[in-house]
């Protein structure tokens, strides 16, 4: 999966910023030497002004930077690798690459199984049309092959989109419940499809499919209603903890960037 985008990043830091506060501001009173073993601080300087933490600001290569300052120094920090390391995902992110490989290659020979259906599907044709198969139910043979490599292919399409080209944050229901009704909805196309098509041979002629093809649209009716209400409880759920998660800051901590604005932030995400 990418790495997260700076809006990922900027709702991450929202929703922790009352927590990251206190802690930041105690980095300003922690000896100099001990600052060396934190990777997300950049350059530590010197400032006059008083304790506070400025809003973030953006940094070339899709990073963003956060200033900290008071008690006599400025400390720049690289936000993505706070954000990583207050969620303890730096090991996983360094098998990222590892897993990105797997991942294409997968992808790969599902495209190539995608390629032999349609190899077929099409060869299907050629032979309808040419008049060489005088099979009336030829061309539901084609149909099958192309509706087969239409599945296969959507689904080898969401898993590189899902796991190597967009960002996936594993800590969010969200992100799970997308992938999975992606994953689903490609199953549900094919099982319907499949299920008009024994509908079609059993008016030809093939009586005994009738009964096959109205199980096969009865599953997929069941399918359809099972993800819609596992979407409806997987969103309510995550809104219901997002709320939770969106507490008032303890006393005495004034953080610069005001809670308003991550509520609204996060009401817009999950309205």
């Amino acid at each position: 999966m990418a790495e997260m985008s700076p809006i990922d990043v900027l709702r991450r830091y929202q929703e922790y910023e009352t927590e990251l506060a206190p802690l930041l501001l105690g980095l300003l009173t922690a000896p100099r030497d001990s600052l060396k073993g934190y990777p997300f601080i950049l350059t530590i300087g010197q400032s006059r002004e008083s304790a506070k933490i400025l809003p973030p600001v953006p940094a070339p290569q899709a990073q963003l930077r956060l200033v900290v300052q008071g008690h006599g120094r400025e400390l720049t920090l690289c936000l993505n690798q706070l954000i990583a390391w207050l969620m303890g995902d730096r090991e996983r992110r360094r098998a990222m690459p590892w897993f990105k490989a797997v991942y294409v290659v997968l992808s790969m020979a599902l495209f190539l199984i995608v390629a032999t259906l349609i190899w077929h599907g099409l060869e299907q044709l050629y032979l309808l049309l040419c008049g060489e198969q005088q099979n009336q139910l030829g061309a539901f043979s084609a149909i099958i092959f192309l509706t087969l490599a239409l599945a296969v292919f959507d689904l080898g399409k969401t898993i590189l989109e899902e796991e190597v080209l967009l960002h996936k944050d594993i800590f969010r229901h969200s992100a799970v419940r997308r992938t999975i009704t992606r994953f689903i909805a490609a199953i549900l196309i094919a099982v319907s499809i499949e299920g008009l098509l024994l509908l079609f041979k059993g008016s030809l002629g093939q009586s005994e499919l009738l009964w096959p093809a109205v199980g096969v649209m009865g599953c997929a009716v069941g399918l359809l209603l099972a993800l819609g209400l596992y979407v409806f409880l997987g969103a309510k759920a995550e809104a219901a903890l997002v709320q939770a998660n969106l507490r008032s800051p303890p006393a005495g901590v004034e953080p610069c960037v005001a809670l308003p604005a991550r509520r609204r932030t996060w009401s817009r995400r999950y309205r």
